[in-house]
């Protein structure tokens, strides 16, 4: 019999999942089932790990690689031809992801599809996805539902927010203290040649904000948080700074629902454009975010409940906007406002 749960397909990074949060609560508010969700990488199962409007998920490890040599698409593939489901919503525009779904017999005929909307001038995501959650494919009689607040949501178990505190006590943080959680790398972080890194904020500029931070707020607590991958610029980070002793180097230490306990806890989060500061937005984590290059009209993380600035830097004369161009000053006086914003 056919499966009447929603189907969402996005196989975007970690950010592109987090914006398609509102379109997983509109779905679930129109048809009072929970969603299944298509996507590329395992992190989606930890990232929708306790959320209310999503029952299943399913993944696969790279779109790159063909077919019949990728296991995850062919299990794929066979899972959703077994679940039939017939209310489809593809994120996508690509024909590589529809002559996938093709295989689980998901074609443009019987799916709706983004291309199905009208195109709106530098229209943000969370938007672009609530419009596309009140079309409806064939059979699916729910009625649409009026303009809702487009904010990201993600969710923490209480038993998790517990490990988490108990963790930071095992390694010597008091987790009762305000916690400032600074993510500094991105995907392209690890990249040669950090010059052509278009997220690339210098170690020097996060070593002198944490400074300017950690003379404002009296106990903080200041969380390097990365992958593996970024340790390296996060020693960089906490050895330029003048009290590296209430900085911690947490690249090592971030599994997924770990971090998104630690941003539930923190007191503010300062990131570069990355997938994590999407999930300290939807976690209603006080946020400043660095833009580089991308349009933060589109992009820019998007919250329910707690206050966001977004700052992109541009030289005086004018041209294309340059992470480089943002000054420490301008970062830590939206941290400023961020807090007062806060707490009224």
């Amino acid at each position: 019999m056919p499966d009447s749960h929603p189907l969402i397909c996005r196989f975007g990074a970690l950010g592109d999942m987090v914006l398609l949060t509102p379109l997983l609560r509109q779905l679930y508010r129109r048809s009072a089932l929970p969603c299944d969700v298509v996507g590329s990488g395992d992190f989606n199962r930890s990232l929708f790990a306790e959320m209310p409007y999503v029952r299943d998920v399913y993944s696969i490890a790279s779109r790159a690689t063909p077919y019949w040599f990728n296991r995850s698409q062919r299990e794929l593939v066979g899972a959703l031809r077994q679940k039939q489901h017939r209310l489809v919503w593809v994120c996508e525009t690509s024909s590589k992801s529809y002559r996938l779904l093709a295989r689980a017999g998901i074609t443009r005929a019987n799916s709706i599809n983004q291309l199905n909307l009208a195109p709106v001038a530098n229209e943000h995501y969370c938007d672009k996805w609530l419009r596309l959650g009140n079309l409806s494919p064939d059979g699916f009689d729910a009625p649409s539902l009026p303009a809702a607040a487009p904010g990201t949501e993600l969710f923490v178990s209480q038993q998790e927010s517990q490990e988490c505190r108990d963790w930071l006590q095992a390694r010597g943080v008091d987790a009762a203290a305000p916690l400032v959680c600074i993510q500094a790398g991105s995907k392209r972080t690890t990249r040669r040649g950090r010059a052509s890194n278009s997220k690339y904020w210098h170690e020097r500029n996060w070593g002198e904000l944490i400074d300017a931070i950690s003379a404002t707020l009296p106990g903080a607590q200041v969380m390097l948080c990365g992958v593996p991958a970024e340790s390296e610029m996060c020693a960089a980070i906490k050895g330029s700074c003048a009290n590296s002793a209430s900085v911690h180097n947490l690249a090592n230490e971030l599994p997924m629902r770990r971090l998104m306990a630690l941003l539930s806890l923190a007191h503010s989060c300062v990131s570069v454009d990355t997938g994590p500061a999407h999930a300290a937005a939807a976690l209603n984590c006080p946020l400043v975010v660095l833009f580089g290059k991308a349009n933060p009209r589109r992009f820019r993380p998007v919250s329910l409940a707690s206050p966001i600035k977004v700052i992109q830097g541009f030289a005086d004369h004018g041209g294309d906007a340059d992470i480089g161009y943002i000054s420490v000053q301008q970062v830590f006086d939206a941290w400023l406002t961020c807090q007062a914003s806060a707490v009224q």
